[in-house]
């Protein structure tokens, strides 16, 4: 009788022991699954976005590379959103946010336009302060410009900096010389850069004058 009495006093001690690892072990079981599905969503929906990142330049570079003015001539304001729109086969620059849903998140996409300075000396962009107004020792470079791609949601935020550097050039006609300008013009142009000992009394045609 003592011997069956100590034989389930040994089990039901067991019982307890294994009940009561079992009680610590399933509430970890279950926080390692539970950040494991938190990290495998958050990793989802981070790639998404930075493919939406990805996918908003390339359809920029396009449009640069079409006629550089699309992108030079928009407003350089941090306050200044845009996002690219598809119509009939071509992009184009919209003002404002683009709201879309992926996989049933939503998102939301926009890009900011800045100019760029480069250092005067090594032609390198200024990264620190790379914005006109440049500082000393800097100048603005109208055939750089820099471009911020940044894609928000619920739990999140995704910015990149992209540049954009004008390497294809287009032969423009010169209507005539009837005034003076800087920095990238529309084809035709009728205007020119400032410069000394420069007749300009005809709009057909300059003639170099002796000082």
């Amino acid at each position: 009788m003592k011997n069956n009495l100590k034989k389930s006093g040994s089990l039901l001690l067991e019982l307890l022991i294994v009940i009561g690892v079992i009680a610590i072990v399933i509430p970890l079981v279950a926080q390692i699954v539970i950040s494991s599905l938190n990290m495998n969503k958050w990793t989802v929906t981070n790639k998404t976005a930075l493919d939406l990142v990805d996918e908003e330049f390339k359809a920029i570079d396009g449009v640069s590379f079409t006629k550089w003015q699309n992108i030079y001539s928009q407003i350089k304001l941090n306050s200044s959103h845009y996002y690219m729109v598809k119509s009939g086969g071509a992009w184009s620059i919209s003002l404002g946010d683009e709201s879309l849903t992926v996989n049933g998140l939503g998102y939301t996409r926009y890009f900011t336009i800045s100019n760029v300075c480069r250092d005067d000396t090594s032609n390198t962009i200024i990264t620190a302060s790379g914005t006109p107004p440049c500082t000393t020792g800097n100048s603005d470079d109208p055939s750089t410009q820099k471009i911020t791609v940044t894609v928000s949601w619920q739990n999140g935020t995704i910015s990149k900096d992209y540049y954009l550097t004008r390497w294809r050039n287009q032969i423009c006609n010169q209507t005539s010389w009837s005034g003076v300008g800087s920095g990238p013009v529309s084809c035709s142009s009728s205007v020119y850069e400032s410069a000394t000992n420069i007749d300009v009394s005809s709009t057909t045609s300059l003639k170099l004058q002796a000082k």
